[in-house]
């Protein structure tokens, strides 16, 4: 029985090595062009503030940070996703500015976007990486409870014009 197990046991360890891990370039510049990101005020988001994260199937599969040579772009590397080489596959993006929170679920001003990428393979040679096409950039959006807010106040100025 011992024997059967420890042979089991072995080739599950042999076949999870075929088993190659899917890459994608992170960034936001691809072939030489940018897809810059925006704050609320239209500038582009400074490097020192801004933050990105790339989520797979709900877990963060790698961070990074903005690019130090150019505001509104960020870079971060070639990200690796167990077992997916070859596979199209989803990957959220998820960038935010580090002032308003230091998390993208603490953060007030956020911009997400789902990517749809064909992932390149693994081994040796060095894996070829899938870039990151398709992500449009965006405006830093303020959160939604910030928008009901302005707009309840809006609304109540009103309220308080129209009786007078």
């Amino acid at each position: 029985m011992k024997k059967i197990l420890l042979t089991l046991a072995a080739s599950a360890t042999v076949f999870s090595a075929f088993a190659a891990d899917g890459t994608f370039l992170a960034s936001n510049i691809v072939n030489g062009v940018r897809e810059y990101i925006f704050d609320t005020d239209g500038t582009k988001l400074a490097v020192a503030n801004g933050a990105v994260q790339f989520v797979f199937n709900g877990a963060v599969v790698g961070a990074g940070t903005y690019n130090f040579l150019q505001p509104g772009t960020f870079s971060a590397g070639t990200i690796s996703i167990p077992g997916q080489a070859g596979n199209t596959v989803q990957i959220t993006v998820d960038v935010w500015d580090k002032t308003s929170g230091a998390t993208f679920d603490t953060a007030s001003q956020t911009l997400q976007q789902t990517v749809s990428i064909t992932l390149g393979g693994a081994g040796v040679p060095a894996a070829t990486a899938a870039p990151l096409t398709g992500f449009t950039g965006g405006t830093l959006a303020p959160e939604p409870s910030t928008i009901a807010l302005a707009a309840l106040g809006l609304g109540g100025l009103l309220f308080i014009s129209r009786r007078k």
